[in-house]
């Protein structure tokens, strides 16, 4: 339901002009009327200005200021029931029961003003003369155009529910404000903390991770090392290999067959030497003197097994 009061009108849907703020009790407002004759209006109240053979001046909301001393020419009573334009909703005032009319006695002045929202004009703007009917200087009725930022809508309704939202956020930093407060000023004097230690932000335990580069001894399997170490006491040799000796590691592990029949073959020669040795010990060595031989022999110096 649309509701009327002083210069105020609410819609249905919570929407809402209020135009009072316009009301001067200072001076007029000068009219735009594109030159000629003198227009000055007021708002929701009587003119301010003096006027001169105009009947009731304390109703007069607006007139032409006339100085040939024919008198001044009222616009109409003033009013401040604030209405809707017809086509574009806007708040309109309209002003009535003026000086009668040039072309008719029987027909008195009217003033239709339309207020346009205008954020631009922080003022309260000037008003413009649209239209005056009939044309010329018998015109009687007349049509304004006022922009202003008074002239915006308000609504009450979208205002409140923003209101809560603001009052929420405000609720919502102080209740920050006093948990932070609160414990620094525990951590500050309970707890003996100081410098960024004293505020309660959030520890974060970062540790860089440890880069550990396993040796390739450590790689290798136990296993693999005691067979290599079977291996080569099998076939004779002294020395292990090396971590480095890779290369030869591998051509080991698939010579292994080889190996065996080469180790097999140097054990009968060895035995077949010793079983000779122990069969003639000396006796070969005299007869090579015998034979004028100086020559060592080949297994001299073993020992007697």
């Amino acid at each position: 339901m649309t509701t009327y009061g002083e210069c105020k009108v609410t819609l249905e849907d919570g929407t809402h002009y209020d135009l009072s703020s316009l009301a001067s009790a200072a001076s007029d407002y000068d009219a735009d009327s594109g030159g000629g004759e003198d227009f000055k209006l007021n708002v929701c109240r009587g003119v301010v200005s003096e006027l001169w053979n105009v009947d009731d001046p304390e109703k007069v909301g607006g007139f032409i200021k006339r100085p040939d001393g024919s008198g001044d020419f009222s616009l109409g009573s003033v009013s401040n029931n604030l209405t809707l334009a017809p086509g574009t909703r806007e708040p309109m005032l309209i002003y009535e029961h003026g000086s009668k009319c040039p072309s008719n006695e029987n027909e008195y002045a009217s003033t239709a003003i339309r207020f346009v929202c205008s954020p631009s004009d922080f003022g309260a703007g000037t008003p413009r003369l649209l239209a005056a009917l009939p044309p010329g200087d018998r015109a009687c009725h007349f049509f304004f155009e006022w922009k202003t930022h008074v002239a915006c809508p308000a609504n009450p309704r979208a205002e409140l529910e923003s209101g809560h939202v603001v009052i929420f956020f405000v609720f919502i930093a102080i209740a920050v404000l006093t948990w932070f407060g609160g414990h620094t000023l525990y951590n500050r004097f309970f707890l003996g903390r100081r410098g960024l230690e004293q505020f309660p932000f959030p520890s974060c335990e970062c540790r860089k991770p440890k880069v550990q580069l396993q040796s390739t001894q450590e790689e290798r399997p136990r296993a693999s090392r005691w067979a290599w170490k079977r291996r080569s006491q099998r076939s004779g040799y002294s020395h292990l290999p090396t971590e480095h000796d890779e290369e030869e590691a591998l051509a080991s592990r698939f010579s292994l067959a080889d190996d065996d029949d080469d180790d097999h073959d140097d054990a009968r020669a060895l035995g077949g030497e010793v079983d000779a040795w122990r069969g003639h010990g000396h006796g070969g060595a005299r007869s090579s003197e015998e034979n004028g031989e100086s020559r060592v022999g080949v297994h001299q110096g073993l020992v007697n097994l």
